[in-house]
């Protein structure tokens, strides 16, 4: 236990220093709940049971799990109050800034919204109804500074006439800037809500798979605001992409299973996982599946990350061969139809397929629909699919409808980890605020990082070594003209 904890980035602490987590072997065991698992800000700690209690009182409702998640956010709360002195900024007349958010709206989006109207923005909140909990819906509708675009209440099924009034509403809201999640918004904007873009000084994209649609845009000349890559930041790809969508979706995946019916979930120690792409997001997977036993095999098109793989201890293989023998499929590509319904129909029967991150239609369910695969819901998050003609008796499971799994069946990735995300998205905002640049896609510079990465170091009591006085151009340690080869007895020349 303590060896997957530590190789997953946990720091472990004594039994008697205040905690966040306790492993105990029963709940039972521990008489109060608030010793000595009492958080920093006295939030109580969350005991679990290795015999699978749980005493979570940080879950009680949804006002205690935003509660939580905003305990957990020193550095955006660092960087909000900076964003705050801006928001009177001359461009906008002297006027309030008004923030739109599109992200998938559970506890640690409704503590960043929070946090914006703290510093003094107007702040809207967009989620589409797969991506919502309804009651941080309902708990942030009541924040009289927050408007929700978004289902307070549960609705049948993923109802896209109701996303689509939300979006449209949302850019209706003619906010100033945008923080967009896979580009929708943005695009949106683009084909249907000229309005919108007249009045957007810019927008922070969050994931890979919407930088990619706005670079299209800004090659095809089509793209009328300036995009910050808030994905292409170290203080983003390094700890959101990898550590942090790896974990959860990892974790997401073990609980859909553990729940699942007819068969009992045996874990991941010992089962083969196929990872598809082994960007940021699937190195995250391999490594933290790996950490709990699993064996990893990557499926991956680029031969210098497949060779990546191997250096990491993995093995890589063609999909041909790793997709028949594997237990758990993994696609961590970001890209539409990764799965097509002929390499799904090579999976053993009972074989397990998720999606981490990802894209709409990343398994091409649709086309399955059209090959005559049929599907039965066997249980929450996760359904049997069968090709036609097969005699399977437990089918290909699919998770989450094919959805990112993360965010579908779980909250998304942990607090700290998105604590950084959510800063550089504020770093971001700043950016467009001060430079205002041309329309296109443009990055954040090593001093945003810094900024970012500096303001959670201070929060979690970390340091850095100061940078040396003498600085050279290009990096360079010694002056240029000092080099091995001089003239034997030529002097030294700065």
């Amino acid at each position: 236990m303590t060896h997957a904890l530590q190789r997953m980035g946990a720091r472990l602490r004594e039994s008697t220093v205040p905690v966040d987590f306790a492993f105990v072997d029963h709940v039972e065991q521990v008489e109060h709940a608030e010793s000595p698992m009492a958080y920093r800000d006295r939030l109580p700690g969350v005991i679990v049971g290795l015999d699978g209690s749980l005493r979570n009182p940080r879950g009680a409702s949804a006002a205690a799990r935003i509660a939580w998640a905003a305990t957990g956010m020193p550095a955006t709360t660092a960087l909000a109050a900076r964003l705050g002195a801006k928001r009177a900024d001359a461009a906008l007349g002297g006027a309030g800034l008004r923030i739109g958010v599109s992200l998938v709206l559970e506890p640690k989006t409704a503590a960043f919204a929070r946090v914006l109207a703290d510093a003094g923005c107007a702040v809207a909140v967009f989620s589409a109804v797969s991506e919502t909990d309804p009651e941080i819906a309902a708990e942030l509708a009541r924040d009289e500074r927050i408007a929700v675009f978004a289902p307070t209440a549960a609705v049948a099924d993923t109802a896209l006439e109701i996303d689509a009034a939300h979006a449209a509403a949302i850019l209706d809201w003619s906010p100033d800037l945008l923080i967009d999640d896979g580009a929708h918004l943005v695009r949106l904007a683009h084909t249907e809500r000229p309005a919108a873009v007249a009045t957007l000084l810019g927008a922070a994209e969050e994931t890979t798979s919407g930088v990619r649609p706005v670079r299209e845009m800004a090659a095809l000349d089509e793209l009328r605001i300036p995009v910050i890559a808030v994905n292409d930041a170290r203080t983003k790809t390094d700890f959101d992409n990898r550590i942090g969508t790896g974990q959860s979706c990892v974790f997401a995946i073990a609980d859909v299973l553990d729940g699942a019916a007819p068969r009992p979930y045996a874990g991941i120690a010992g089962s083969r996982w196929a990872v598809i792409g082994y960007g940021p997001v699937g190195q995250g997977v391999a490594q933290f599946a790996a950490a709990l036993g699993a064996e990893i095999v990557v499926i991956e098109q680029d031969p210098v990350r497949a060779l990546l793989a191997i250096h990491d201890g993995y093995e890589a293989a063609p999909g041909a061969s790793a997709l028949p023998n594997a237990d758990v499929v993994v696609s961590a590509t970001g890209v539409w139809h990764t799965l097509g319904s002929e390499a799904m129909a090579t999976l053993r029967d009972g074989a397990v397929v998720a999606v981490a991150g990802g894209i709409d239609d990343e398994i091409a369910l649709d086309d399955m629909r059209s090959a005559g695969w049929s599907m039965r819901e066997i249980g929450p998050g996760i359904a049997a699919w069968r090709g036609p003609g097969t005699e399977s008796v437990h089918g290909v499971r699919v998770l989450a409808a094919g959805g990112g799994i993360n965010y579908t069946a779980g909250e998304g990735n942990p607090i700290e980890v998105m604590d950084l995300s959510f800063a550089t998205q504020i770093a971001a905002l700043m950016r467009l605020l001060e430079t205002s640049p041309a329309p296109g896609v443009h990055l954040l510079s090593a001093a945003d990082e810094h900024l970012v990465a500096e303001a959670a170091l201070t929060a979690r009591g970390g340091g850095v070594d100061p940078a040396s006085n003498s600085a050279r151009a290009g990096g360079a340690a010694q002056p240029w003209r000092v080099h091995r080869y001089r003239a034997a007895g030529r002097p030294e020349t700065p």
